[in-house]
């Protein structure tokens, strides 16, 4: 992915209507302008988080961060955990913010306000995570593998593929009892078993390769990177529609309340607009 040169912070709040296939529009839409590559946005407890990578996708040099912010988009703080490697993947649960930051697991205590790391061995390129009753599910693109991590903070592999699937976004769906995976490399989705089992893949026509998925009223939203297009389905994955083309690649969106919160990476920016 190419990054463009850092931007001075401000907010910019713009409103438009755009008329969508299918009848779909995203009104409302506020840019967030000035944060470091952003990769991936989660909304709790009335806050949203937003991970920014910093230089490089594979620095070591600590210079990401957490971005919190309002659910209009206005920054309390704008390095509220600071000295990252290049983290991506969040996820919020029981009181903490769970980061997967390149080569390691870290968690912040909400309450607390500390921060802890483990490094996860062998591990290349940790990307999305989610966090099923205490436990972390954690992709590694670069080893086509997905981690997790105990609540003990005890680590195996969860699940391998044996071909370059690029496994990226993360999701479970408690309801189902499964995990959806998407890959980077091509429009292909993968539904895992709780216990680790391949179930079923799907591949969506007409896109090329994923970045985000997330599960928010029973609809399912996926964003496709290289086109930069976000779109809706369900987990039938028979059909989708556009929600929104951006043009640009679109990096681990969330959906909170038809709010859609889509992180453009090589903008320097995040997009917040409603769906409806």
């Amino acid at each position: 992915m190419s990054f463009l040169k850092d931007k001075k912070l401000f907010i910019a709040v713009a409103i438009f209507s755009f008329v969508l296939i299918s009848g779909f529009k995203l009104v409302k839409e506020n840019e967030v302008i000035g944060l470091k590559h952003p990769e991936s946005a989660f909304f709790y407890n009335g806050y949203l988080y937003v991970s920014n990578i910093g230089s490089s996708p594979i620095s070591q040099n600590e210079d990401g961060f957490i971005t919190k912010l309002d659910e209009y988009g206005n920054i309390l703080e704008y390095k509220f955990i600071d000295k990252l490697k290049a983290p991506k993947g969040i996820f919020a649960y029981d009181g903490k913010l769970y980061i997967a930051d390149l080569d390691r697991l870290c968690i912040y205590d909400l309450k607390k306000k500390s921060l802890s790391c483990r490094p996860i061995e062998s591990s290349r390129f940790l990307n999305d995570i989610c966090v099923v009753d205490g436990d972390a599910y954690i992709t590694d693109t670069e080893n086509n593998l997905i981690y997790r991590v105990d609540k003990k903070g005890r680590v195996d592999v969860f699940y391998r593929w044996d071909y370059d699937f690029a496994p990226n976004g993360i999701v479970f769906l408690k309801s189902k009892g499964v995990f959806f995976v998407v890959s980077f490399n091509s429009p292909t989705i993968e539904m895992i078993s709780r216990s680790g089992k391949p179930l079923k893949s799907f591949k969506l026509k007409g896109l090329t390769g994923f970045d985000g998925i997330c599960v928010a009223n029973g609809k399912v939203f996926v964003s496709d990177y290289t086109r930069g297009e976000v779109i809706q389905t369900d987990t039938s994955f028979d059909s989708y529609t556009l929600i929104r083309s951006f043009k640009t690649p679109v990096a681990d969106l969330c959906v909170f309340d038809d709010e859609l919160f889509a992180p453009l990476i090589e903008k320097n920016k995040l997009l917040i607009g409603r769906i409806r």
